[in-house]
C-alpha cells in the first residue's frame, strides 16, 4: 500500500455543502482510476475540512487531499497518470467542479509513505519502541444501525479481521492472548455526531497508548497497527474515516 498527497486548485471559487463531499471525491477518483476497483483506493476529503458541512474553497489557493493505493502493482501506473495530467494542466471535475492538479507529495513525514509487512516482519526488533500512541484524526463510524464500534477491544477486532484478510492466514487467537501481548495504558475518546447521507451517525476520534509486553510479538502488534494506518478503521474508510496515525 502506498499514501501520496495531491495538491489541487480550484478554476473558481466554490461553496462546499452537504456531508457527502468526501464521497463526491472518491467518486471522482474513481473515474480517473478505472483500471482498479473502488475498494482498492482511498482518498481523504480536503485537509482540514474533514468536520466541515458548508465551507469556501478559493479560486488558485491549493487544497490537499490524502490517496492511499491499496494494491502496491498499481502505484506506479496510477502515479504516472496523476503527473501527466499535472504538466497537461487538464481539469478534473469533482462533483462538476473544475481543478487543476498543482503538485503530487510524496515525502510527507506524517502523510505520505508505503506498506511493506515483509519489511515490517523482519525489522530489528530493538528498533522497534514497546510504547506507541494511536491517534484516530478522523472519526471512527459504523454505518449498520445497533454495531456501533466503541471501545479499544471492538477497534481491535475491527483491524484484526481486516488485517487477518490481508495477512492470509486466521490471527484471532490474538484476541484471546492480547493481555500477555500487550496492555492499553490510556485510552481518551470524544465522540461526534456526523451527517451522512443526511443521516446523523455517532462517531468517534481519540487516542489509545500502548506497551507490547512480549518482544517476540512486536513485529507483528507494529505489522497490524500500520495496516490500521493506511487501510483505515471502520465503515466508510475509502471516503476518509477511520484515518489513524501511529506515534
Amino acid at each position: 500500500m502506498n499514501s501520496f498527497l495531491i495538491s489541487l486548485s480550484p478554476t473558481k471559487n466554490i461553496i462546499i455543502t452537504g456531508d457527502n463531499h468526501s464521497i463526491e471525491i472518491h467518486k471522482s477518483f474513481a473515474e480517473i482510476f478505472p483500471e482498479i476497483s473502488v475498494n482498492d483506493f482511498r482518498i481523504s476529503s480536503f485537509f482540514e475540512y474533514f468536520f466541515e458541512n458548508n465551507f469556501l474553497i478559493e479560486k488558485e489557493k491549493n487544497y490537499k487531499i490524502m490517496v492511499t493505493i491499496k494494491k502496491s502493482e498499481y502505484f506506479s501506473r496510477i502515479i504516472q497518470k496523476l503527473f501527466r495530467k499535472a504538466l497537461n494542466k487538464e481539469i478534473i471535475f469533482i462533483n462538476g467542479n473544475e481543478f487543476k492538479i498543482k503538485g503530487i507529495i510524496s515525502n510527507d513525514k506524517i502523510w505520505t509513505g508505503y506498506y511493506n509487512l515483509e519489511e515490517i516482519m523482519k525489522k530489528d526488533q530493538e528498533e522497534l519502541c514497546p510504547n506507541f500512541r494511536v491517534k484516530f484524526v478522523t472519526p471512527i463510524v459504523d454505518i449498520n444501525e445497533g454495531k456501533f464500534i466503541f471501545g479499544f477491544d471492538k477497534i481491535f477486532n475491527k483491524i484484526l479481521e481486516s488485517f487477518s484478510e490481508y495477512y492470509g492466514e486466521d490471527l484471532s487467537w490474538i484476541i484471546d492472548q492480547k493481555e500477555k501481548i500487550f496492555i492499553v495504558k490510556r485510552e481518551k475518546y470524544c465522540t461526534k455526531d456526523m451527517p451522512i447521507n443526511g443521516i446523523i451517525k455517532n462517531s468517534y476520534v481519540g487516542e489509545i497508548d500502548i506497551e507490547i509486553l512480549e518482544k517476540q510479538y512486536k513485529n507483528l502488534i507494529y505489522a497490524i497497527f500500520m495496516f490500521a494506518k493506511f487501510n483505515g478503521v471502520g465503515d466508510m474508510s475509502n471516503y476518509g474515516f477511520g484515518q489513524i496515525l501511529i506515534k
